[in-house]
């Protein structure tokens, strides 16, 4: 899909700077927007699991609060 959008892009750019007409550009402009919100997206972290494996996400402790020692 994206090799397709990336086509039209560069068809639409091409054909509206050549001047056959203003709404070639539009596309274009658009469809660049299209592209670059699709590719906005935060990724921490990928992996592929194995069956058997596991994954595990914690966030903060997970126990009491240690007090500190003087």
């Amino acid at each position: 899909m994206e090799t397709f959008l990336r086509y039209i892009q560069v068809r639409a750019f091409s054909r509206g700077m050549r001047g056959y007409n203003t709404a070639w550009l539009v596309v274009g402009a658009a469809v660049w927007m299209i592209l670059r919100a699709r590719r906005s997206q935060d990724i921490v972290y990928r992996t592929k699991l194995n069956p058997g494996e596991r994954l595990i996400i914690s966030a903060g402790s997970s126990g009491p609060p240690s007090s500190p020692s003087s």
